[in-house]
């Protein structure tokens, strides 16, 4: 009995019914591992509309797959399902920083130049797994980095960005450039660790505010059915606030991993600070038939009468061998997307909840 309690753990809560409407990619990425680049891994979409198409940054394993490096790299589409690499090789290295990976890259154009927030992956996680670093560029292509460590943990115990901050999601509005993150910190009462999403603002890209929390989880995900909080975190900025997107962390012992993204969120606000959420998630692991595993990291993009929301997922690890003995290519991971018309998704909400 003892050894069955190791071995199967108890199953996850049944999550929340995903918000209807999306169409969504629902039987394949429509960037999968091993297309645009030899056992690519491809994660961390971060969309930009140009007048020829699309631009989409990302990352994937360079050197062994599932391994650091972990780098970002650019992607053009004229349609938004079909892409290239431009440039083949990735955007920035490691080498110079005291980074092993560069991940999550939120590309925003900002004050006459492209700014990318990521995050920097230590090699070792002691004290901290990883850190948020900003880079500049003119052109959108050629990048350096203006500032290896923008942001780290506190080290504060029980502080709310005590134990990690990453996951940047930078957007511009009435001139100032904000970058949203998740951050992680110790549950004082137990429980999974305490992850929610905070905001620095800047006006030259060079000083920033100190952080601020802006977000913490609902009732929608309470703590003692294992959901750490909110991760993943990007925004949309019109005249009249901002969207927030981010995804739902669940902590769960014995599971593979422990740590998942199960849903992707949203929430409004009028000031960037204090939020709405929505009453249901956007889409969730069971959206699809590849992201049993995770559905995480939304790129949302406005696109004419349409949101459009590239997402990273893949299968649960059990159902990983096929793409390992088809040396690291095939359907079970990679970038979908979604699509919804802006009418549907700017309906006033019924119920959510303010946070």
């Amino acid at each position: 009995m003892v050894l069955a309690a190791c071995t199967n753990p108890a199953p996850p809560p049944d999550l929340p019914r995903a918000m209807p409407g999306w169409r969504v990619s629902r039987t394949a990425p429509v960037i999968a591992a091993g297309s645009l680049r030899r056992q690519g891994l491809w994660n961390d979409p971060s969309p930009l509309r140009t007048a020829d198409g699309y631009v989409l940054y990302m990352t994937s394993s360079t050197d062994a797959p599932f391994k650091p490096p972990v780098l970002p790299f650019r992607a053009v589409s004229g349609d938004g399902t079909h892409w290239t690499l431009s440039p083949a090789t990735p955007l920035l290295s490691p080498a110079g920083g005291p980074y092993a990976s560069i991940e999550t890259p939120s590309v925003v154009s900002f004050a006459g130049r492209y700014w990318m927030a990521f995050t920097g992956v230590y090699a070792s996680a002691d004290p901290s797994p990883m850190a948020i670093g900003l880079a500049v560029s003119p052109d959108g292509v050629a990048w350096e980095v203006a500032n290896w460590t923008l942001l780290r943990a506190t080290g504060g115990a029980t502080a709310w960005n005590g134990y990690l901050v990453g996951e940047p999601g930078a957007v511009v509005r009435g001139g100032e450039l904000l970058i949203y993150f998740s951050a992680v910190g110790a549950r004082a009462e137990g429980g999974p660790p305490r992850q929610s999403i905070g905001l620095i603002r800047s006006r030259d890209g060079v000083h920033f505010t100190p952080p601020i929390q802006v977000l913490v989880q609902g009732p929608l995900y309470p703590a003692r059915q294992g959901y750490a909080g909110y991760s993943s975190p990007t925004a949309l900025a019109d005249a009249d606030g901002i969207d927030l997107f981010y995804s739902v962390a669940h902590v769960q012992e014995g599971a593979d991993p422990a740590w998942q993204q199960v849903a992707i969120h949203h929430a409004r606000s009028a000031d960037g600070m204090h939020f709405r959420e929505d009453a249901a998630p956007l889409l969730t692991r069971a959206s699809t038939d590849w992201t049993d595993g995770e559905i995480l990291a939304p790129g949302p993009l406005r696109d004419g009468d349409q949101i459009k929301l590239w997402f990273g997922g893949h299968v649960a690890h059990s159902r990983l061998a096929p793409l390992i003995q088809r040396g690291i290519a095939g359907p079970e991971f990679g970038i979908g997307l979604a699509t919804l018309s802006l009418d549907q998704f700017t309906r006033p909400k019924t119920k959510g909840t303010d946070r």
